[in-house]
C-alpha cells in the first residue's frame, strides 16, 4: 500500500542507528547523564543532516533507549519520579525533538538487556515480558512522547528490538520469547497504542533477531500479516547482517540476497519495510583486526543501493549501524572483539570513518513526483490547492514538437502527450531504477472517479494511453524530465452524444504492473490525488480565442448510490487568479429533456433560446442530486470581455460539508501556463 510522501511509510529515508542511551542494568534511582549515557552535541546531529565537514544528508535516525530507565516499576509513569530519571527522559526527547527539527523522521526502539546472558534480550528487568505489561509500556510511553513532541506523526515506534527464542540465542541464561507469544505481545501494544488515541507509525520486528533473511521462512510473515491496525499503519523492520554473518557473506549480492524473498512477500502483502539496522565490514578502520576490503564493500553497497532504488514502493529506507558521540563508541567491525560497531564518526562529524565514506553517496534517496499545481511542493499532500485536475506537468500538443503548452488538437487525429516528472528528493534519480509513467485517458466530467473510467472497462469512456514509459537519463534533485507519449488513437468527439472532445487525462509514476491508484481511499478522485504526489491529472479544454461557448459541463455521479452535488464556477483571469466580483453573464444550455428539471433548481431562470441563465454566478448551483451512475451534459457559455477562463467544481455534499469531488476547466483566451509556457517556477 502506498502512502503519502511525507508519510513515514511514503518514501524512502535512510540514516542511521544513533546509540547508547540503550544501556546494560539501570542501576537504582535512574541512569546517571554523563556515566551511564552521554549527551549528544548539536555538532554531531548537524552532520547527521547537512551541516558540518563532509555532511551525511540523513533524513531517518532510529534512537536506541531502554525500557527500564523510562518506566522503573511495571506499569508505573513514564518517566518515573527521580531527577536522574527526569534528566534521561529530558535528554532522550531532547535528541528526539532536534532531529525532529533537522527534518529526520525518528524511530524510537527500546533495546533490552539480559545480565544472566550478558546480551540484548526480550526482558523487562531480566524478566520474560507479557502482554499487559508491554502493552501498559507502550501506551504510556507512547502518550509522554507524543505531549513532548507535540504529536509528531513523523515519530515512529519499533516495539523492541530483535525478539529470538532461547534456542536462536544458545546463550546460558537468555530467555528469549517464542514467535506466537511475541506477536502476541505485539499486538497487545499496537491496540494499547491505538486506543490511547495515537496514529504514529508502529514498526514490528520478526524473529530470529529480526533477521531480514529468515523472515518469510520462520512464521513472522504469516504472523504480521494477521496483525490489526484500525489505522493500517504498520511496517515490518528488519535488520540485515547478512554481509558479515553466514556463508554468503562474501557474496558481491549478499544483501539484496538476503531481502529478495522477504521484499516480494512484501509487495504481495501490501506491507511496507524498514531495515532498522545494517552493516558489513569495509576494510581497514584503523582498528585491527578488520573484515574485507573497501573495494569489495564497495561493490556491496553498490549492489545494496540499486536494490533499494529498484524496490523503493516497498523499502522504506535503512539505518546504518551504529553511532554514538565521541568517546562512547568505536569503528570495530566483526573481526574485532570489542567490535560490531561499525561507527561512522569518532569525533562528532569532523572526519568520517572508512563506513561513512563507505554509505555516504547513497544517504540521499531520490523521489520522482508530479504536480497538482505551480505551488504544489510534491512532498505528500498538496494543501496549496483544492482543485486536482490542473496539472502543469501535463499538456498536450498536435505535433511533437516540445511546446511547453497546451494547444486546441483535433479529435480523432494522432497528437502528442508530454508529461514532467521532477525529482524532489534529496539524491540523483541514476536512471538504472525501474519506475515508469503511465498515461491514462477518461471523457471528461467534473465527477470523475477510479479506478473506472480510467481502467478501460467502458472504452467509450476511458482507457490506457501508454502503460509504462521509462526514463532512463538521471535526474539531479530538484531537476525534471519532460516525456513526450505519442497518443496515437484519440476518442472521436462524434462517437459521444454530446459530440464533445473534452477529455481528461492523468498521469502517475509507478512500477511496472503497479496499481497507478496504489493508495487511493474512498472514492473522492480530487481528495486522492492531492494526497499523493506520484499522480496528477489535467481536465483543461482549451478553445480557439473569440468564443464564448465552452463545449460540455459534465456533472456525474460514479456511485452506487443518489448524490446531492452542487456546482461551482470560478472566472479566471489570465494569471488564474480568481475575478472578484464575477463580470459577465454565465449561461447553461442544457438538453431539452433536463431544462425542465434544471429549471426548477434555486439560482436558475429562463433566459430563452434554450438557455437558463445563472443569477448569481458566484453561489452556483445548489441542490441537484443525481441518481446513481447518472451523467448530465449541458453547455456553458460565459459572456466577458476579461475572464479567458472558467474553472467549474463538482461539490458532493457530504452531511451538510461541501467536498470538492472534481471539476473541469475551460480556457477561450490566453493565460499563463495554460496556453503560454508557464514563467512561474514550481516549488
Amino acid at each position: 500500500m502506498r502512502y503519502p510522501a511525507n508519510h513515514v511509510l511514503g518514501a524512502q529515508r535512510n540514516g542511521v542507528n544513533h546509540v547508547s542511551m540503550n544501556i546494560g542494568t539501570v542501576p537504582p534511582g535512574g541512569p546517571v547523564r554523563g556515566t551511564h549515557y552521554p549527551t549528544y552535541p548539536d555538532a554531531l546531529l548537524d552532520w547527521y543532516d547537512s551541516a558540518g565537514a563532509n555532511p551525511m544528508g540523513m533524513t531517518s535516525v532510529r534512537v536506541m533507549f531502554t525500557w527500564e530507565a523510562v518506566q522503573a516499576t511495571a506499569g508505573g509513569p513514564v518517566p518515573p519520579p527521580g531527577a536522574n530519571y527526569a534528566n534521561y527522559w529530558t535528554d532522550l526527547m531532547g535528541v528526539v525533538t532536534r532531529c525532529r527539527a533537522r527534518g529526520m523522521v525518528v524511530v524510537l526502539a527500546p533495546w533490552q538487556y539480559n545480565p544472566a546472558s550478558g546480551n540484548t534480550d526480550i526482558v523487562y528487568q531480566g524478566q520474560a515480558i507479557a502482554p499487559a505489561t508491554f502493552a501498559d509500556f507502550w501506551a504510556r510511553f507512547a502518550t509522554a512522547v507524543n505531549a513532548a513532541t507535540g504529536n509528531d506523526e513523523r515519530v515512529a515506534y519499533d516495539l523492541i528490538n530483535e525478539p529470538h527464542t532461547d534456542q536462536e540465542s544458545g546463550l546460558p541464561g537468555d530467555i528469549g520469547i517464542s514467535l506466537d507469544d511475541w506477536f502476541t505481545c505485539a499486538q497487545a501494544a499496537i491496540t494499547a497504542i491505538r486506543t490511547a488515541g495515537h496514529v504514529n507509525t508502529i514498526l514490528v520486528p520478526g524473529m530470529t533477531w529480526t533477521s531480514a533473511q529468515a523472515f518469510t521462512t520462520n512464521g513472522s510473515a504469516v504472523k504480521w500479516a494477521a496483525l490489526n491496525d484500525p489505522l493500517r499503519n504498520l511496517g515490518v523492520t528488519v535488520h540485515c547482517y547478512s554481509g558479515v554473518e553466514g556463508a554468503g557473506a562474501a557474496s558481491p549480492t549478499v544483501l539484496p540476497d538476503a531481502c529478495t524473498a522477504l521484499v516480494a512477500w512484501a509487495r504481495s502483502a501490501g506491507a511496507k519495510v524498514h531495515v532498522g539496522e545494517i552493516a558489513i565490514d569495509a576494510g581497514d578502520n584503523g582498528l585491527p583486526p578488520f573484515g574485507s576490503t573497501f573495494a569489495f564493500a564497495q561493490t556491496q553497497w553498490a549492489n545494496w543501493q540499486q536494490f533499494c532504488l529498484a524496490n523503493d514502493d516497498v523499502l522504506v529506507g535503512w539505518n546504518w549501524w551504529g553511532n554514538s558521540a565521541a568517546g562512547w563508541w568505536n569503528a570495530g567491525d566483526s573481526k574485532n572483539p570489542q567490535g560490531y560497531h561499525w561507527g561512522l564518526t569518532l569525533d562528532e562529524g569532523a572526519t568520517r570513518t572508512v563506513y561513512a565514506n563507505l554509505v555516504a553517496s547513497s544517504v540521499r534517496t531520490p523521489r520522482l513526483a508530479l504536480h497538482d499545481n505551480p505551488a504544489d511542493p510534491g512532498n505528500g499532500e498538496n494543501k496549496t490547492t483544492t482543485v486536482a485536475w490542473e496539472s502543469p506537468d501535463i499538456w498536450v500538443r498536435q505535433n511533437p514538437d516540445g511546446g511547453l503548452a497546451t494547444e486546441p488538437v483535433q479529435g480523432a487525429r494522432p497528437c502528442t502527450v508530454y508529461v514532467r516528472v521532477t525529482n524532489r528528493g534529496s539524491g540523483t534519480w541514476p536512471g538504472t531504477g525501474t519506475d515508469v509513467v503511465t498515461l491514462r485517458w477518461a471523457k471528461a466530467s467534473a465527477g470523475l472517479s477510479w479506478p473506472a473510467p480510467w481502467d478501460g472497462s467502458n472504452p467509450a469512456l476511458g482507457g490506457t494511453i501508454a502503460a509504462g514509459v521509462a526514463f532512463g537519463a538521471p535526474i539531479a534533485p530538484g531537476a525534471s524530465t519532460v516525456l513526450a507519449i505519442p497518443w496515437n488513437s484519440p476518442p472521436d468527439p462524434l462517437a459521444h452524444p454530446d459530440k464533445d472532445g473534452h477529455f481528461c487525462l492523468l498521469a502517475a509514476v509507478i512500477k511496472p504492473g503497479q496499481p497507478w491508484y496504489d493508495g487511493f481511499t474512498g472514492t473522492n478522485l480530487n481528495t486522492n490525488i492531492l494526497r499523493m504526489s506520484h499522480v496528477a491529472s489535467r481536465n483543461i479544454h482549451v478553445d480557439p480565442a473569440g468564443r464564448n461557448a465552452f463545449h460540455h459541463l459534465v456533472v456525474a455521479n460514479p456511485h452506487g448510490w443518489a448524490e446531492e452535488v452542487e456546482i461551482g464556477f470560478e472566472p479566471l483571469d489570465r494569471w488564474r487568479e480568481l475575478v472578484d466580483p464575477f463580470d459577465g453573464r454565465l449561461f447553461l444550455v442544457p438538453h431539452r429533456e433536463l431544462r425542465g428539471r434544471l429549471g426548477r433548481l434555486e439560482n436558475l431562470v429562463d433566459a430563452g433560446h434554450g438557455r437558463l441563465a445563472v443569477l448569481e454566478p458566484a453561489r452556483g448551483i445548489r441542490g441537484l442530486v443525481l441518481e446513481p451512475g447518472e451523467r448530465l451534459s449541458l453547455a456553458v457559455e460565459w459572456e466577458s470581455e476579461r475572464t479567458p477562463a472558467l474553472r467549474t467544481v463538482q461539490y458532493a455534499v457530504e452531511e451538510g460539508r461541501r467536498v470538492p469531488a472534481g471539476g473541469q476547466t475551460f480556457v477561450l483566451g490566453e493565460v499563463e501556463g495554460w496556453t503560454t509556457e508557464d514563467r512561474a517556477a514550481l516549488v
